[in-house]
């Protein structure tokens, strides 16, 4: 039994969710039957290698332990498996034949279907697109065209988007809202897919057409619902031109647009995995459970950090030693910008102490496993914070709670700001204000898409079609500016507008 507490509040009394479940008969005369308890949550975690992806946190009850440790956890068995082998031919399953210190193939998370295969292009610009290839299929248009593959298949990954510059930017308005150079002088490219069961229902519910997708009436509840165990990815890559100790990243073979090569078209090159964002819908958290890791040498100051770094050139003092307040390159400069200058990335909020001692725990066993993955970290996990009166960390949270930063941890609250909220190669310039943090970003397509921007802004419409793979690759065409101008904004995107402006704010 959950024991009540009054408020949420530091230390805690926590949960371990449903320790027995019952199981009821679909006709009513039925008997019920009680499941045996389920294990206990060991408290503190214990570290878990396992190609299983959880179900959600596991909260012990009673406890005073902060809950961060059971959260970050969480997030730790969330990676493992999606850094796992995939099983051959079987997108999103991994090999349990294999282990996660050295991989042969693809990993799991690389054979997630990307976005480009579920938003396609319309076939002429003003005809709706067609539906995605099923899920283990990579059939359909991809953003390469004729100068990549011949044919996609099973573990590649395209760095590449039908628009030139779509996979450059980092998360913004539907737009870029920034490139992020490396020290090496390249640009970081983007990579967003989603599990089978996110897929599942975009697929059949056809959400990839913006008409699809629920428009609930003001204050009413969330339109859309996307199922338990649905995930999100988004991983940022770093081209290995010149770059020193290469082993201590992931790195495999990709397909990456060159958007400046006139035609611009797709070379294969050697990326190195340099930030993984993990979304996962749980149980109790409706509102997704959000992870962010990253290398541990993109900027100094991380425990195990090592230089030379990906995105600090390692200078402590002078005028270009510092974060610029905001990306020095702008949108414009960045089509005609094929050679950037690096500039200086700071961890701006440091991460967690208890973040670090699960990072610690997590890294000496797979240091034992080989393989680079003992060189990543965790930053930062979001969820949402249980608002009902006695209610305690294990709690379900209804879904009509929002993301915003008051209900959640890392949050507003006082006490609840003591950790990073963003990634340094995904959120270089929101480090600062907890407001641009990922769920209260997020929050504000809640109610239409369940929190997914890119399945917001990608859905096609009459009004913002893609182009016709018949068509050459188009850059896009609107500064940030005039898009944000653009009349008859769908609510979301004009809230996150708002957002975006105010962005560097304090």
């Amino acid at each position: 039994m959950h024991r009540p507490r009054p408020n949420w509040r530091w230390p805690l009394v926590a949960g371990c969710g449903a320790a027995v479940t019952l199981i009821v008969a679909a006709a009513m005369s039925e008997p019920t039957f009680a499941q045996p308890a389920a294990p206990a949550c060991p408290s503190p975690p214990s570290v878990t290698i396992s190609p299983q992806l959880p179900a959600q946190p596991c909260i012990p009850d009673p406890t005073n332990d902060n809950p961060i440790a059971f959260f970050d956890d969480f997030s730790w068995r969330s990676f493992i498996p999606l850094a796992w082998p995939a099983q051959q031919g079987q997108r999103g399953v991994a090999d349990t034949s294999q282990s996660i210190g050295a991989p042969s193939g693809p990993l799991v998370f690389e054979t997630l279907k990307a976005d480009w295969e579920i938003f396609q292009p319309s076939p002429d610009g003003t005809t709706p697109p067609p539906a995605p290839s099923a899920f283990n299929s990579y059939q359909g248009a991809n953003p390469c065209g004729s100068t990549g593959p011949s044919t996609v298949g099973f573990g590649d990954v395209l760095l590449s988007a039908f628009s030139k510059y779509g996979n450059l930017g980092q998360a913004g308005f539907g737009f870029l809202v920034g490139p992020l150079p490396a020290q090496n002088g390249t640009y970081t490219r983007y990579f967003t897919a989603y599990n089978q069961i996110t897929f599942d229902q975009i697929a059949q519910q056809q959400l990839y057409i913006r008409s699809n997708i629920p428009t609930p009436p003001p204050n009413a509840p969330p339109g859309l619902q996307f199922a338990d165990g649905a995930v999100t990815i988004k991983a940022a890559w770093m081209l290995m031109t010149g770059v020193q100790n290469p082993n201590r990243y992931y790195t495999r073979s990709a397909w990456v647009l060159d958007p400046f090569a006139s035609p611009p078209g797709c070379t294969q090159v050697t990326v190195g995995l340099v930030g993984l964002h993990i979304v996962q819908k749980t149980p109790n958290q409706p509102q997704w459970v959000w992870s962010t890791f990253e290398q541990m040498d993109n900027v100094p100051g991380g425990a195990g950090a090592q230089a030379p770094f990906a995105y600090n050139n390692g200078c402590t003092t002078g005028p270009n030693c510092a974060q610029p307040s905001s990306n020095p390159i702008s949108f414009q400069q960045i089509q005609t910008t094929p050679n950037p200058t690096p500039f200086n990335v700071q961890r701006l909020t440091p991460i967690n102490p208890s973040t670090l001692t699960t990072n610690a725990n997590y890294q000496q066993a797979l240091a034992k496993l080989g393989g680079p993955w003992q060189h990543y970290q965790l930053v930062m996990t979001q969820w949402p914070v249980p608002q009902q009166p006695n209610s305690n960390a294990a709690t379900p949270v209804p879904p009509s709670q929002t993301g915003g930063a008051q209900f959640t941890f890392p949050g507003s609250k006082a006490g609840f700001n003591v950790s990073a909220w963003a990634n340094s190669t995904l959120e270089t310039f929101d480090q600062t204000r907890v407001a641009n943090s990922c769920m209260a970003c997020h929050t504000l397509t809640q109610n239409r898409t369940d929190f997914i921007w890119s399945l917001a802004v990608n859905a096609w419409s009459p009004t913002s079609p893609l182009a016709s793979p018949s068509q050459p690759l188009r850059a896009l065409g609107q500064a940030p500016q005039a898009a944000l101008a653009a009349p008859g904004l769908p609510p979301e995107l004009a809230a996150l507008r708002q957002l975006m402006q105010s962005r560097t704010e304090r």
